[in-house]
């Protein structure tokens, strides 16, 4: 008997000390606790907030937040995508959740949700009734997302989520969008208060509703030793956002008060952590009066011990003080230790310590917002200028021979200005007046200076040409200061890229390059080989700055540029192109582009990684198919651009002058191209660029718009100062 108790008894102790695998809770005091402040930003956080609001401004790293989404911008989508850690969509009920014995249109949560997926929830779980529409809603998108990933991963690896608050305008229903960023893709989240016990009648308040706080913070006490990761909702700023019949001083006293009862609670949860604790301040959306100003980047404050206080950014910008919505999940993940699923495009936080990070990000946010609302006037009144200049080329050779000169002036202005775009933030014009004045004034200065000192084409085309390809690589090697604050650069509201070279400055630097490069070759005379050597050096450079994924790999545009600058590189050697020729660059480009994949997705640290490095990812878990919604999204963009973008005018511009000039005057190209050989193999290869620009890119017809004006300019030029030249041998032969 003693024999079997000791047996007994070092069994029971054999059990005990076996490690647990599986999903049991991870041996960690890690915590991750998320306030929600609905349709704010930093001007009203300052104006409004108390000590302990002061307190995250001037100790927290702060961010910027692009809070785009997979569909209409809308704060639920942004909501999905935050717990997606990708671009989502959300769904008509995918806001509603509740507790096993809350109501949902008067039947209980528990009933409602087993009736829509065939499940059980438990007790004391937040389930979430949409999670099946929001699943099928995804799953229609030509993009790779997986919603409520973030809640699926955290309990994957044995950690619980919590859900806190109410954000309805009634009593009748459950609203919570925060939910989205808590649950898991059954539906669940595993804590959490979200009934109507959190709201008080208020007949002073927003729909005569209002968060009860100390409640708030009771089921936050009650919930904060069960739940690792814990979002905290309290609805008043939504349901102030959405309340509109309210005079300006009311609507000021009550946003006040909000803030004063959201301060006292951040106050008492600032006393129940600790410094394993991760505290977010997020901003999901702007309120319908900032995003009506432009003002679409929201607030995102991060504070922990290991975080210094300064700038957020993340590898998915890589830009001081800007990070997107898709970054909170992966965030999350990694401070837990989790590694994000290929299908999240986010990157995980990091801060950079600077002085005054208040003041960074305001001048940061002005400059956005300015760019964000000018933006489409300054793009259509160049492209209006381009159309202008155009047909007022083709009506002065048909009627006005003798003003054609005049017209030269114009279309050096319309070579100049993409050139003075980049330049222009030198000069801080961060208002309409200044931007006016220093764009019209700089293009008119520079087009009168090569239009009166330079009187040789092809030394304009010199001048004109290779400086803004200078200009935009040693602006990429210096991480894009110009390009990133430029009109024809890329918006971070925007957001459809953060960092290298945007579609609009790639098509200019390809066709500019080739034209530059055909300039010179025509006026290099002897020293051709010379030219023709360091030419190709010139190219590589520039496609190898396009390849790079640590300067913001542009796959559409180093394949543009690798057929384009190798017809030329073939053209200027040899003469001619053969279908072997051709034939063979192709088999190079796609040996180039299938190394560049493998390489950006082999590097050790996805944070490292481009797109690409992360497509070649997603390739691996989800096989071809995510390849294939990727040239099924970037169809549907181009599609998008033909139909709506001003740039189609552009290229359709180019292309029916260019026809036009074919056949009137009669052989007027054909001289030209005789007399410069060079000029005619520049002119064919970046057609063929043009070409593959529209059919590689995304926004291929805005890279081929751009690749055009400097291809077509310099040959309506040269077809001025030709008409010019026969105007004055029919003169000099009459004379005779």
């Amino acid at each position: 008997m003693k024999k079997g108790i000791v047996i007994f008894m070092i069994l029971i102790m054999f059990v005990m000390i076996i490690p647990h695998y599986g999903y049991a809770k991870p041996i960690s005091e890690k915590k991750v606790i998320m306030v929600i402040l609905d349709d704010t930003n930093y001007e009203e956080m300052v104006t409004y907030g108390g000590k302990n609001i002061e307190y995250l401004l001037k100790n927290g790293a702060l961010g910027l937040m692009n809070v785009n989404s997979a569909s209409s911008f809308t704060s639920a989508n942004s909501y999905a995508t935050i717990g997606a850690g990708a671009y989502a969509t959300s769904a008509n009920y995918a806001a509603y959740a509740g507790g096993y014995y809350d109501l949902f249109h008067n039947e209980p949560i528990n009933v409602v949700y087993k009736r829509n997926t065939g499940n059980d929830m438990n007790l004391e779980n937040i389930a979430n009734v949409g999670i099946t529409e929001l699943n099928l809603q995804n799953k229609k998108l030509n993009r790779i997302a997986k919603p409520a990933l973030l809640g699926t991963l955290l309990h994957e690896n044995g950690y619980k989520t919590a859900i806190i608050g109410n954000e309805d305008t009634d009593f009748d229903d459950i609203k919570i969008n925060a939910s989205l960023i808590t649950t898991d893709e059954n539906g669940i989240t595993d804590f959490g208060v979200v009934n109507q016990t959190l709201l008080a009648h208020d007949p002073m308040s927003p729909y005569g509703i209002r968060s009860d706080y100390d409640k708030l913070y009771t089921a936050f006490c009650d919930i904060k030793d069960k739940a690792d990761f814990i979002v905290i909702q309290p609805g008043d700023m939504s349901r102030l956002n959405k309340y509109m019949d309210i005079a300006e001083d009311r609507y000021n006293e009550i946003k006040s008060e909000i803030f004063s009862q959201t301060d006292k609670l951040i106050g008492k949860l600032f006393s129940q952590i600790d410094d394993n604790t991760l505290f977010l301040l997020v901003v999901p959306f702007p309120s319908t009066e900032d995003s009506s100003a432009g003002k679409r980047l929201t607030p995102i404050i991060a504070l922990n011990k290991n975080i210094p206080c300064g700038t957020l950014t993340s590898a998915t910008t890589k830009r001081d003080g800007i990070v997107t919505n898709t970054d909170i999940a992966a965030c999350i993940l990694d401070y837990f230790g989790i590694p994000k699923d290929a299908s999240m495009t986010g990157h995980k936080l990091t801060a950079k310590n600077i002085e005054n990070p208040l003041g960074y990000l305001e001048e940061l946010n002005r400059i956005a917002i300015f760019n964000y609302k000018i933006r489409s006037s300054v793009v259509k009144t160049y492209i209006g200028f381009i159309i202008g200049v155009l047909i007022l080329f083709l009506i002065s050779i048909k009627y006005f021979e003798k003003y054609l000169t005049h017209v030269k002036f114009l279309l050096i202005g319309v070579l100049i200005t993409p050139t003075m775009l980049l330049l222009l933030p030198l000069a801080s014009p961060w208002s309409v007046p200044k931007f006016v004045l220093c764009l019209i004034g700089s293009v008119l200065l520079v087009s009168l200076l090569v239009f009166y000192f330079l009187k040789d084409n092809l030394k304009i085309f010199i001048a004109t040409c290779l400086p803004p390809v200078l200009i935009i690589l040693i602006d990429t090697f210096l991480e894009n200061p110009l390009m990133r604050v430029s009109i024809l650069g890329y918006d971070p509201i925007v957001g459809a890229r953060f960092y290298g070279i945007g579609n609009e400055y790639m098509g200019f630097l390809i066709g500019a390059a080739i034209i530059g490069i055909a300039a010179i070759m025509d006026r290099a005379g002897g020293k051709q080989k010379i030219v023709k050597i360091l030419s190709m050096v010139f190219y590589l450079v520039i496609l190898l700055t396009l390849m790079a994924p640590s300067l913001g790999t542009n796959v559409g545009g180093s394949m543009a540029a690798f057929i384009g600058f190798g017809v030329s590189v073939i053209l200027n050697t040899r003469g001619k192109l053969t279908k072997k020729d051709f034939l063979v660059l192709i088999c190079l480009l796609v040996v180039s582009i299938l190394a560049l994949f493998i390489y950006d997705g082999m590097r050790p640290s996805s944070n490292a990684q481009s797109h690409i490095g992360q497509t070649t990812e997603l390739i691996k878990h989800n096989s071809f198919f995510a390849l294939f919604q990727i040239f099924a999204r970037k169809l549907s963009m181009n599609y998008k651009l033909i139909r709506y973008s001003s740039w189609v005018w552009v290229l359709f511009g180019t292309v029916a002058t260019l026809c036009i000039l074919f056949a009137r005057p009669v052989g007027i190209l054909k001289e030209i191209f005789r007399k410069h050989v060079y000029l005619y193999f520049g002119f064919i290869a970046g057609i063929i660029a043009t070409l593959a620009a529209l059919a590689f890119n995304d926004s291929g017809v805005v890279a081929a718009a751009t690749m055009m004006i400097p291809l077509t300019i310099p040959l309506i030029m040269m077809c001025i100062d030709e008409i010019e030249n026969n105007k004055q041998m029919t003169k000099n032969g009459t004379e005779v």
